[in-house]
């Protein structure tokens, strides 16, 4: 006898502490906005730590120690590769409207083409030619 799986909650999966809470420092957020901007909300990249010393303006051991310090919170996801990318829970945790339509995703009904468009579209002989008339203005 198996039991069950719990009902999925966003609410209680996708909870995580307020950035606040978390006490990160000014260059922490930056870093973690720069890597937003840079495409790691929806792919693992490549930080090049030197771009992102010129665009945040910090030293490049900050850089290194922000890496640490978010991929020890688990904000950041990092790969085989060394690559990072934004940990999934911490964009659904921080907006609710996005968690709600994620939930709203999971519960709603499979979506079924209909049968009818796979079937080519007969057109009878007076169709035809009415397309092919061209009217004179």
């Amino acid at each position: 006898m198996t039991a069950d799986p719990a009902a999925f909650d966003p609410e209680a999966e996708f909870v995580t502490p307020p950035l606040y809470k978390l006490k990160l420092s000014a260059a922490q957020r930056c870093v973690l906005d720069w890597i937003e901007r840079n495409g790691g909300l929806f792919a693992a990249i490549t930080i090049p730590v030197e771009d992102v010393v010129a665009d945040v303006e910090v030293a490049e051991s900050t850089v290194y120690e922000a890496l640490a310090r978010l991929t020890a919170l688990g904000l950041l996801v990092r790969d085989e590769a060394g690559e990072y990318r934004i940990n999934a829970r911490y964009v659904l945790s921080s907006n609710p409207a996005l968690r709600q339509l994620f939930a709203a995703a999971l519960v709603d009904p499979h979506i079924t083409p209909d049968t009818r468009a796979e079937a080519p579209r007969k057109v009878s002989n007076a169709d035809a030619r009415r397309r092919r008339t061209i009217h004179s203005v």
